[in-house]
């Protein structure tokens, strides 16, 4: 669960930033959708992020990402023993 935690943390600090009052984080919404006041830059952002801090791109997967959900999934190994 730390990883969607980390995931939601970085992606409303930048939402809010760009002006968004998203509360929570509706992880079935695809990587990009309009309701999350992010564009492709606030996205790389957020990835390179995760990258640093788990050592590992999410795109590194087979399938790369399309959801929020889909992104977690491909952290989670990262942080299991």
């Amino acid at each position: 669960m730390e990883v969607r935690t980390r995931i939601e943390s970085l992606l409303l600090t930048v939402n809010h930033r760009n002006g968004g009052t998203l509360k929570t984080l509706d992880f079935s919404l695809r990587l990009l959708d309009a309701t999350l006041s992010i564009d492709s830059l606030d996205l790389a952002e957020i990835l390179a992020e995760l990258e640093r801090h788990y050592g590992r791109s999410p795109f590194d997967a087979a399938t790369p990402p399309r959801t929020w959900a889909e992104l977690a999934d491909t952290l989670e190994p990262a942080v299991r023993p």
